[in-house]
């Protein structure tokens, strides 16, 4: 650590608050005169830099509802709900598809959520080999291929599964490890259970694990996250995310809760 070098020019550039998640282009740019044709157009005009793809698929299924969350996702344990969305997903990787070179590998690969691992290992492999049918995947160690994890929902043969199919980067909720505020949030999963995980991802290949971490939560104090903080140091992960609670109770039903 003592061997670290920081950049004060790059910390500077990137000092300013941002999205939580960037796409580009990003959603401001979609307006109502620039459509269909025009997307299809610029993404073919793009084949001629040959630069390799980036892409993220959302799972925006969910087993249960944590209460601090804003993502778009799906609580169900209805099936024909997957299903019928699955498709719609694999449709819509055949239109992306057909509009980008297959000499252009994918050398970045997202799944995020939701809960991408609320999946089976029927249907991930199902829209694995959907993908691998449309864009040419990478298998050689080059790629970075992550996969946004519940640590509630996955166990060691999932991991070694995702490993399989070319995922060699994890994102695991954390949140918080203190056990009033994970009551609070509707997300208990212990300490135990993260640090078992991360070991299992290193066994099975992954070469970045990152924890995900959210302050302003309910309960919290700057004592209990530095707790947190101190617990997430010793389990040594490869990156670390920090977010703000954003509190919205009006757009989001489980906030009130």
């Amino acid at each position: 650590m003592n061997n670290v070098v920081f950049d004060p020019e790059l910390i500077t550039r990137y000092a300013g608050t941002g999205p939580r998640y960037t796409s580009y282009p990003t959603a401001v740019q979609f307006t109502p005169q620039y459509g269909c044709g025009e997307y299809a157009a610029d993404a073919r005009i793009s084949n001629s830099s040959n630069r390799t793809l980036s892409l993220y698929v959302h799972i925006p299924f969910c087993e249960s509802l944590c209460y601090y969350c804003g993502c778009t996702k799906i609580v169900t344990r209805n099936q024909q709900r997957v299903a019928s969305y699955l498709e719609d997903l694999k449709r819509e990787i055949t239109l992306q598809g057909a509009l980008y070179d297959t000499s252009r590998p994918v050398s970045q690969l997202h799944f995020g959520g939701g809960t991408p691992t609320y999946l089976s290992r029927e249907q991930l492999d199902d829209l694995f080999k959907h993908i691998a049918a449309h864009f040419t995947l990478l298998q050689d160690g080059s790629q970075e291929y992550s996969i946004e994890v519940d640590p509630r929902t996955v166990d060691h043969d999932s991991l070694a599964h995702l490993a399989g199919h070319g995922f060699n980067r994890l994102s695991l909720g954390v949140q918080d490890f203190d056990p009033d505020v994970q009551k609070a949030i509707n997300r208990i999963q212990s300490y135990e259970s993260v640090r078992a995980l991360t070991e299992h991802a290193r066994a099975c290949g992954f070469r970045s694990v990152s924890y995900d971490l959210i302050y302003g939560l309910p309960l919290q104090s700057e004592g209990t996250f530095d707790d947190t903080l101190l617990r997430v140091i010793a389990l040594r992960p490869d990156r670390i995310a920090v977010y703000n609670y954003a509190h919205l109770p009006e757009r989001f039903r489980g906030q009130r809760m």
